[in-house]
């Protein structure tokens, strides 16, 4: 286990989730307005996630982030306004934010309803400054091919 419920064996993208669970534990902690957090591959594989979320629940929310990031990203050469810096989604109980955070990398969360979504986003940012370095995606190993042929 990496220390986080649910979590069996390292993760397949990011061979230190359990240190990058601790960073995202931390910064719930400190801000107090996040339910949960993730950082995942543009693809949607979870590169880490907080200690509450489930392997499921984290595998879901990734999905969800890298979706949502593509088609903000899809979108910005059509709106000819510059680099996606966040996409947001604002639910009744909370806000959806999935930010860049290394290359091929997110970090997302849900924060608590009524969160200072200013706030939220500034501590997002300076997370991702802190460990961008860290936070860089390694790109999958192509699988052997079958010999069939």
């Amino acid at each position: 286990m990496n220390g986080h419920a649910g979590w069996e064996g390292p993760s397949p993208v990011f061979a230190d989730a359990g240190a990058l669970g601790w960073m995202l534990d931390d910064l719930i902690e400190r801000v107090g307005q996040i339910r949960n957090a993730l950082v995942l591959s543009r693809d949607g594989l979870v590169m880490g996630a907080c200690r509450d979320l489930s392997r499921d629940e984290a595998e879901y929310l990734a999905a969800l982030a890298a979706g949502l990031y593509s088609v903000a990203n899809g979108a910005q050469p059509h709106l000819d306004a510059g680099e996606v810096r966040q996409a947001v989604i604002e639910l009744e109980a909370g806000l959806f934010f999935v930010v860049p955070a290394g290359s091929g990398s997110c970090l997302a969360l849900l924060s608590e309803a009524g969160a200072n979504a200013g706030l939220v986003a500034y501590e997002m940012t300076m997370l991702v400054k802190r460990v961008s370095q860290h936070l860089a995606a390694r790109p999958r190993a192509d699988l052997p091919s079958s010999g069939a042929g």
